[in-house]
Order: structure tokens, then C-alpha cells, then sequence
């Protein structure tokens, strides 16, 4: 790495005021004005956050203290009066306490920080290497944990330095300060690290060696670690997310989730899901995303490959690792199918287009969501897998959708292009697989492009496994329940309405979401009595539903229809061919 141009500096000297004080030094500044600018998003999180929203009291000087004019020229953007100055001082606060995978937290036990929400870039410089410098408070012991490398030779004292080849390194790196415990295991020679901050109901040995096992597991698949070494930053409190970076990720979860085994079990798929970026988006991407456009929208249709097949992926590795059972793991899938089949959005939005989509659908669901749009983790999921078992189908066994990922890996290295977007993930697959009579190029079409309903039965058909559907209540195929079409909760003892289905009886009949149903057939309901009574009714039946809208009284006749299935089981064939069974053991790592 050449000498750094640019030295961020970030401290915290005052935690319970969720301040960071930054500067950033930029040397060889030339011309009467500079910019800095703050992202807008951060990549991973496909949302404009507006980070700039939280910066307070910028101020600038050069090399000998003389202070220097600036003023905004856009919402995220500071622009300097240079005055002869050849090396530039800017300084500034960071309020930083949401605490999210994707924003940063300070507080009395630890600072959090992404990159994208505290370090301003120079427009044109962002390829340059630059030096990080990390000021926790004094005299309480925080150490200081990052996929950055470290430069302990830059750091004066109390400090932690790090270094970076550029601007997108920087951002890719969070780092935790803190009294956070710090586990470590190497693989390949190679060390991995978890921070964990905060207490629950953990098992630190258990998530060692299951983590461990990820690695493992992961590495198998693709031939290698394609880094030098890795971070886990594992945040207990309360929720549940992950953002993948190049050699690190930050995962949240809820503190008391690692019991029991179901829970426990939401905990691996995270790690696996999000360790499993290291390759599928952080080395396979698609061309838009990289080098990152940080103020505005960057744009694809393949996030559906980048989020859909990891989340295929992630569950299916905990199987072939040995953490989880072939019977759970079928168990999960059928729960995804139910959910998937739940969703009205399915006929309306395409994969393509929820990919394109998530600026303004994803991060921004609201009570229609579930009938317009689909989200690309879960039906890219499941389109990867009958991908994966028609691929495995069409070349009797001898390549898989691992194949595909090998293949993206050696043809799209993490500094080359990426895939194009027109064409360039069809064309991996039948490189591997060939055309197949053109199988892929028409499930491309009707699945991915389209709207078509998934074909779930041919696909798990050939590993020998069949669909059951049922009902949650009493009711069979050939006498369902009634169904009214709606979902409803109970809120400081009233019962609203929190989601209509648009292919529904409620929606029809116009019921709105945040209705405050009163009574059904005259008589008051509580959630419990809502079910109990529609469980009395048969399909055809009109039900008067008695509701409060805007604190309008009004009386809403339903009539109700037949329930669809809303419980699946994936049954293995009772006499399952030698093909079938070799293909399911093959599939699963069995």
C-alpha cells in the first residue's frame, strides 16, 4: 500500500452523549473550494438513509489552525473555502444511538460505528489509501475490534490505527469499541474473530465451534477463504439483522434467543447467511454494485441471485455441516412455501422487479406490501432451489447450483466487472449445465422475468418428496373452512385490523386495515372470539361484522369463501426411486 493521503480520526470522549467527534485530513488539496459528503446509504441496505441528518458542528481549518469558510451546498455536502490551504482539517459530531446493523450506536458500554454514517468522502479522492485512527474513552479499558488492518505504528498513545486501501474499504469495515468479548478459532490458518457484546442466554463454546462449522463448511464449497481474516461482531439486545461486509459482518440479534433449539437455529441461519456473503455479493456481484454511487440509488435486477440464493444457501449449508436435520430443514422449507403461497404480491411483481424495487418496497413495507409485491430473500430462495434440483435433474446428478456459484467465482473476480445484467446470469448457468433443450432459459422467463406460480411438486419430485397441504383448524380438502382474509390483533383492548388480503372476502367487501372490529352477527369479539365464531361458519356464508373506522360506527356484510391450504409437510415418496434417493442424499450432503 502507497503512503495515505487521507487520515480519519474518530473519538468518543463522552459516550452517554451518543456523540462521535471525527476529522478528516486530506493532504495535497488543491483549487479554491473542496467538497466532503456524507453517503446517503450504506451498501447491503438498499434504503437512502440520509446520514447527514445527524452530523452537528462542522468546522474547517488548515494545517496551522486558521479557520476556514464552508457551507453547505447540498443536504449531505459541505463545501470549504480553501484559501491558499494545500492541507485541509475538517471536524464535525456524529449523534449515533440507533442501534441497527446498518447505523452506528454510542453509548456508556460500547461505540458501534459503519463507516457510511460517520465518514465524509472527497469526490475523486476515494481511491486513494487513507489511514484510520481510533480515540476510545480514556481510562475504561474499551479495545477496539475491525476487519481493517491494523498499523500500530500510526497510532499515538490510546489510539488504535488502522489502514486502508481506499474510500470503499473504509466503509466496508465497521468497528466495535467496547468491553466486548472477544472468541477466536482459525481455519485454514487463517483467524476468525467474534465480538460479542452484551449477555443473554449464550453458549460462547457452542457459538465457537458451530460458527467454526459454518467456516468449515463454506470454505468446502467454494475451495478457499478468499481473505486474510475475518470478523464476526455479534450484538445481543433485542431484534434481528445482519449486513454482510468484505471480511467482517455485523449480526444483531435478540439476547435471549439461543434457546431453545428452534430459536437457536434462527441464530445459524444468520451467520450462515450473512458469512455466506464473503463470496455471493461481496466477490459475485452484479456490475452495478461496485464501484458504489454513495449519494444516490444504484440499481439492479439481480438482487434476487445476490439475496435469494443466499438465503437458499444458508439453511442448506447448516444441513450438510451437520447442524441441523434433514427433517427440520424440510420442515423450515415447507413453512417458506406456506408463506410464499400467502402472498398475494406473488401474481403482481416479478423477481426482476422486486430486485429493481427495493429502494422503495423492501425497507419501505406498509399495509398493502403483501399484496403488490414479493420479497426477493424469500422467492428468490425458493426459485434457487427448484433451480438448483432442475440443474441436478437435467445433468443426472453431475452438476448443481454449487457448480454455478464455483463458476461465477473463477469468471467475475472481485476487481473485475461483474455480471452483466442483461443475460450474464443464464449464461453462467447453461455454461455449466447446457441448454437443456432451453429448461433454464424458459424458467428465467416465467419465474425470475415472470410472474408464473412456482412449480414446487416437479421440483422436489425428483428427490422423492411430495406436497401434503392442509388447514391450521379443522377442515379438509373437500370441506375447507371458512375464511374471512384478514389478519387482526389486539391493541390496548381493541382488536384491529393489521393486514387484508387483497384475494380475500374482507377485501371485497371492504374492510380496511386499522378497522376496530366490534362484533360479528351482533355480538362483541375479541381476537379469540373472532376465530371461534368464523370456525361455526361454512364457506358461503354472510357474517355481519360490526367495526369502528375513524371512530364512525358502520356494519360490514362478509361473504365468506373457502380457506386455502395454509399448513404444508413435505412427505418422502413411499417407494422412491434409486435416483430419487441418490439425488436427495447428494442434494442435502447426507
Amino acid at each position: 500500500m502507497t503512503t495515505p493521503t487521507m487520515t480519519y480520526t474518530i473519538a468518543m470522549p463522552a459516550p452517554h452523549t451518543h456523540l462521535y467527534h471525527v476529522q478528516v485530513a486530506v493532504r495535497d488539496v488543491v483549487g479554491a473550494t473542496f467538497d466532503l459528503t456524507l453517503p446517503s446509504w450504506t451498501p447491503g441496505s438498499y434504503m437512502i438513509r440520509d446520514y447527514a441528518r445527524h452530523v452537528q458542528q462542522f468546522s474547517a481549518t488548515d494545517d496551522t489552525g486558521r479557520a476556514l469558510a464552508w457551507r453547505k451546498v447540498a443536504k449531505d455536502s459541505w463545501r470549504v473555502e480553501l484559501a491558499g490551504a494545500t492541507v485541509l482539517r475538517a471536524s464535525y459530531r456524529v449523534y449515533a444511538y440507533e442501534l441497527t446493523v446498518r447505523t452506528s450506536h454510542l453509548d456508556g458500554t460500547h461505540g458501534y460505528f459503519n463507516g457510511a454514517t460517520v465518514f465524509m468522502y472527497a469526490e475523486g479522492r476515494t481511491n486513494e489509501p487513507l489511514t484510520l485512527l481510533v480515540q476510545p474513552p480514556a481510562g475504561i479499558g474499551w479495545q477496539v475490534t475491525t476487519g481493517l488492518t491494523p498499523a500500530p505504528h500510526l497510532a499515538s498513545d490510546g489510539q488504535a490505527a488502522f489502514v486502508a486501501s481506499d474510500y470503499d474499504e473504509l466503509i466496508d469495515c465497521p468497528v466495535e469499541c467496547g468491553t466486548h468479548r472477544l472468541l477466536t478459532f482459525a481455519v485454514d490458518s487463517k483467524r476468525h474473530s467474534i465480538a460479542i457484546w452484551g449477555h443473554g442466554n449464550e453458549d460462547e463454546q457452542r457459538i465457537l465451534a458451530d460458527t467454526q462449522a459454518i467456516v468449515q463448511e463454506q470454505r468446502d464449497l467454494f475451495g478457499g477463504l478468499p481473505y486474510e481474516h475475518y470478523t464476526f461482531i455479534l450484538h445481543l439486545a433485542t431484534g434481528y439483522g445482519g449486513l454482510e461486509h468484505r471480511n467482517s459482518v455485523t449480526n444483531l440479534i435478540d439476547r435471549w434467543s439461543f434457546q431453545p433449539r428452534k430459536s437457536y437455529e434462527r441464530f445459524l441461519e444468520l451467520q450462515s447467511h450473512e458469512f455466506f456473503h464473503v463470496w455471493n455479493v461481496k466477490r459475485i456481484r452484479p456490475a452495478p454494485l461496485g464501484p458504489f454511487h454513495y449519494r444516490s440509488e444504484t440499481y439492479t435486477r439481480l438482487l434476487w441471485a445476490m439475496e435469494g440464493v443466499t438465503s437458499y444457501y444458508d439453511r442448506l449449508l447448516l444441513v450438510r455441516a451437520g447442524l441441523m436435520s434433514d427433517q427440520r430443514y424440510l420442515e423450515t422449507l415447507a413453512d417458506d412455501i406456506v408463506t410464499m403461497q400467502s402472498t398475494p404480491g406473488r401474481a403482481l411483481h416479478s423477481l426482476e422487479e422486486s430486485s429493481f424495487d427495493a429502494w422503495i418496497k423492501l425497507y419501505k413495507a406498509d399495509e398493502n406490501t403483501h399484496n403488490t409485491s414479493i420479497s426477493y430473500y424469500l422467492k428468490g430462495a425458493l426459485a434457487m432451489l427448484l433451480l438448483d434440483l432442475e440443474i441436478r435433474q437435467q445433468t443426472s446428478g453431475a452438476y448443481s447450483f454449487d457448480d454455478v456459484l464455483r463458476y461465477l467465482c473463477a469468471h467475475y473476480p472481485i476487481d473485475g466487472p461483474g455480471i452483466p445484467e442483461e443475460g450474464g446470469y443464464l449464461a453462467a448457468i447453461e455454461a455449466v449445465a447446457g441448454e437443456a433443450n432451453g429448461t433454464f432459459r424458459r424458467f428465467f422467463a416465467r419465474s425470475i422475468a415472470g410472474t408464473d406460480e412456482l412449480d414446487y411438486a416437479r421440483g422436489l419430485g425428483y428427490v422423492g418428496l411430495r406436497l401434503e397441504w392442509g388447514y391450521n383448524q379443522s377442515g379438509t380438502e373437500e370441506q375447507p373452512p371458512a375464511w374471512l382474509g384478514l389478519q387482526a390483533r389486539e391493541e390496548h383492548g381493541k382488536l384491529k385490523v393489521s393486514r387484508v388480503r387483497s384475494d380475500g372476502p374482507a377485501y371485497i367487501a371492504g374492510i380496511y386495515t386499522n378497522d376496530e372490529l366490534v362484533a360479528l352477527n351482533g355480538y362483541r369479539i375479541n381476537e379469540d372470539r373472532l376465530n371461534a365464531r368464523l370456525s361455526e361458519q361454512r364457506p358461503g356464508d354472510t357474517i355481519l361484522l360490526t367495526l369502528f373506522r375513524r371512530d364512525e360506527l358502520l356494519h360490514v356484510p362478509v361473504v365468506l369463501a373457502a380457506a386455502p391450504p395454509d399448513v404444508l409437510r413435505l412427505i418422502p415418496l413411499d417407494e422412491p426411486t434409486t435416483t430419487q434417493q441418490r439425488m436427495y442424499r447428494e442434494w442435502l450432503g447426507l
